[in-house]
């Protein structure tokens, strides 16, 4: 008897499931693993950019906005450290940002988090073809 019911659970089949989705049922990625979100309406990666001076595992994604006169950087920061972006250098040949993390003066106890903020800065001229180097700074306030 525990055999032929073991052998009647087997046998089960779902009366009325649906078909399994088909490929085109799937949802799909808007973007490619190779091409990274970037935010704004017409934004464009840049390419040339020199990131030698950043921490290993530092953001280092640059893209240009509108005409190419507005300039955004993703940056990090975590627990009590704030983060911001200068404008070090624009001349012809090339646009220095300076990337800053701002921790507090006195040691205090801080969350153990890693936050990516989003910045913007405007170019006195389109960045066109000239490289983004980025630096970095460790401020205490």
């Amino acid at each position: 008897m525990l055999l032929a019911l073991s052998a009647a659970c087997g046998a089960q089949t779902q009366t009325g499931s649906a078909p399994p989705p088909s490929a085109s049922d799937l949802p799909s990625e808007t973007t490619s693993p190779s091409e990274p979100e970037l935010p704004g309406e017409g934004a464009k990666l840049v390419t040339k950019v020199d990131a030698a001076k950043l921490p290993e595992g530092y953001p280092r994604k640059v893209w240009t906005e509108g005409d190419g006169s507005r300039l955004g950087v993703t940056a990090q920061e975590g627990g009590c450290s704030r983060a911001s972006v200068e404008i070090g250098e624009q001349s012809t040949d090339k646009v220095v940002l300076t990337l800053v993390e701002t921790s507090p003066a006195t040691e205090q106890m801080c969350t153990m988090d890693i936050r990516y903020p989003v910045f913007t800065v405007n170019l006195n001229a389109p960045l066109a073809q000239r490289p983004v180097i980025l630096d970095y700074q460790q401020r205490k306030v």
